[in-house]
């Protein structure tokens, strides 16, 4: 009976690998697009990192900013924001089901995508998810760029000229230069709220909180990089285990054609103590 099972598992764990189901997909996660944000559906095939990088290269030569420079960073939070509308992106059962059903069970985002060329082939990314994004983009540049944490949202800092500016594609805030500055919010969350739409978020002190510092990471620093691990283990190891009941079944199979040897065809040792027990008897 357990070899039909296992067989069955088997397939099963195998046919995972040719769905294609979100599981973590709920309207909280990933809500519909709300038409309030900069969000162009016409530009969804800059489905990679290459293409957004001659895609910002492409608008910056356009506008005859230089890269580097303030203005081609906004130039790139805008496309980013033009991108992506708001909303966590999954691995699919297809690309992890591991991940992917691991988070339906147990949560802690563990298929939330981490990798940008991952996240840049779905139009929705959260707040972490766009940044990851534009801090790959900075890398590319050799811009460096530091996170800029608050209770319940991420964002990121860009080093341009000696000074660090603020910068914050998913929520979208309306600022000039100078109040991108280090210098001009303080570090302090709030200090930043009067800069975002107040009709698109009634959440703010949730997000940001009340009187509070944000955490600033250290420059450079790569992001994700537990999650990265998970996701890549799992990810191969969603590919095998498929083959790990059949490993059983002919393990299985095997010892049952095989059978376990009688005592009096063991081999040389059991002669030996046939001999032994011969001699016993005679000097009896």
């Amino acid at each position: 009976m357990a070899k039909p099972l296992l067989i069955v598992l088997s397939v099963v764990l195998l046919l995972l690998n040719f769905t294609n189901k979100d599981f973590n997909n709920s309207a909280y996660y990933t809500p519909p697009y709300n038409n309030m944000e900069k969000y162009d559906p016409t530009i969804g095939h800059i489905n990679n990192l290459d293409k957004m990088e001659q895609y910002v290269d492409a608008t910056a030569q356009q506008q005859g900013v230089q890269v580097g420079s303030i203005d081609y960073v906004v130039e790139m939070e805008d496309a980013i924001e033009k991108r992506f509308y708001h909303g966590f992106s999954h691995l699919t059962t297809g690309e992890n089901w591991i991940a992917a059903l691991g988070e339906k069970c147990f949560g802690f985002g563990l298929s939330c995508k981490v990798l940008p060329n991952d996240i840049m082939e779905h139009g929705n990314a959260a707040c972490s998810q766009q940044s990851m994004v534009m801090m790959e983009l900075l890398k590319r540049k050799n811009i460096s760029y530091r996170k800029v944490g608050f209770p319940h949202h991420f964002a990121l800092e860009v080093m341009i000229n000696g000074a660090w500016y603020y910068f914050d594609p998913n929520m979208e805030p309306t600022m000039t230069a100078e109040q991108r500055k280090e210098a001009s919010w303080k570090h302090s969350a709030d200090n930043l709220k009067p800069y975002y739409d107040a009709k698109r978020f009634n959440d703010l002190d949730y997000k940001f909180g009340v009187n509070q510092m944000v955490t600033i990471g250290n420059v450079n620093e790569k992001q994700a990089t537990n999650a990265k691990m998970f996701q890549s283990a799992t990810g191969v190891l969603s590919k095998i285990l498929w083959l790990a009941p059949l490993c059983f079944v002919a393990f299985g199979f095997r010892r049952k054609k095989t059978g376990v040897a009688r005592p009096d065809k063991i081999g040389p040792l059991n002669n030996m103590q046939s001999y032994f027990r011969a001699f016993r008897l005679q000097k009896a």
